[in-house]
């Protein structure tokens, strides 16, 4: 959690407006085509793996003779995230391969024992069984250090790395820094997944409403069926949020905030504090793409910056203005754009 560059008054950015989710004819239909388009995707294009005793599920677009580019997905979200540019990304010839963590989506695991390292691993595992030697790693936000993580083990894998927002910064400094500005605020961290409700709409309105409420920008219908992804039947026929929540992050106290109690928390999310990018990047050896969104409360330009003067010649930093967290999310056409522009420089490192 951070202040802006503007030092903004940190209340006002934790705790925004609430956008709502009208319950009418037209975001009914909405909502039936989301579900309708992510079943279509999961069946055209999902697969899953035993993998390290884990079933690993994960989406696959185009063919084998493309750029595999393994993609991780942020905290409480799944592989979908990646429906609105994959076609995109296989036109700019681009193997595309979303994976749903463990935890998330539907790589259900009982033992919640594990950590970011543990997720590389399952990347490795799954190159391994796809006959995939080398690939563009990346992801947002918790991706992105899934993607630092990969590298940290497997850094003769990567071809270059893809880090939207996350993935760059020292988690554990950052709040050392600013937790005295935040410790009188009432906050918690992601969604309350113990929430269930009769329909689907009313399970999608509940999502919307809660990423609504953590962007300036309308959520754009194309991440819609990434909505409806999220969202399971339970036992009882009831539905709720597709996500281990709490067994990985931890109740949402005040220890998510406080540095002083790390060793409180799920051993997932201490691995995520732990994370140290200019350690890990020290050496690096393959091209970066940093995406730094602007328009939301991270400000990780600082530390973003230290990266770029280790390597000023592999690391590019991007800024999308006026963009929250999840950019590829808002600024698809960007996203494309950029990792085009990524692919161009791999296919003039493979030429020379």
């Amino acid at each position: 959690m951070t202040l802006s560059s503007q030092e903004k008054n940190l209340s006002d950015v934790i705790v925004p407006e609430v956008s709502l989710f009208a319950d009418n004819l037209e975001n009914r239909s909405l909502v039936e085509n989301a579900l309708v388009e992510y079943e279509r995707v999961r069946q055209e294009h999902g697969n899953s793996l035993r993998i390290n005793d884990v079933d690993l599920f994960y989406l696959e677009w185009g063919s084998s003779e493309g750029i595999p580019f393994i993609w991780s997905h942020g905290l409480s979200s799944r592989s979908f995230e990646l429906v609105q540019v994959a076609e995109e990304l296989v036109e700019s010839g681009y193997r595309v391969i979303a994976i749903d963590s463990r935890g998330h989506g539907e790589t259900i695991v009982s033992d919640h024992n594990f950590t970011l390292s543990h997720i590389a691993d399952d990347i490795n595992a799954l190159m391994n069984e796809l006959g995939i030697e080398k690939a563009v790693i990346g992801g947002l936000s918790l991706g992105g250090f899934v993607s630092t993580a990969f590298y940290e083990q497997y850094p003769d894998r990567a071809l270059a790395l893809v880090l939207e927002d996350g993935g760059s910064d020292h988690v554990q400094a950052r709040l050392e820094k600013y937790f005295p500005q935040v410790q009188g605020l009432d906050i918690s961290y992601g969604p309350d997944t113990s929430n269930t409700f009769l329909t689907q709409f009313d399970m999608f309105r509940e999502m919307f409403e809660l990423f609504q409420s953590m962007a300036t920008n309308p959520i754009p219908q194309g991440a819609y069926p990434a909505l409806a992804s999220l969202i399971t039947e339970n036992e009882d026929g009831s539905f709720g949020y597709r996500y281990d929540g709490k067994k990985l992050w931890g109740d949402g106290s005040r220890a998510a905030f406080d540095p002083s109690k790390a060793t409180e928390l799920p051993l997932f999310h201490q691995s995520w504090r732990r994370t140290l990018p200019l350690e890990t990047y020290r050496n690096l050896h393959v091209p970066m793409l940093i995406i730094d969104p602007t328009g939301d409360n991270l400000d990780l330009s600082a530390q973003n910056e230290s990266l770029h003067r280790l390597h000023p010649e592999l690391i590019e930093v991007i800024e999308y203005p006026d963009t929250p967290h999840a950019a590829h999310v808002y600024r698809p056409n960007w996203f494309v754009r950029d990792m085009k522009s990524l692919k161009e420089k791999l296919d003039g490192i493979v030429v020379e």
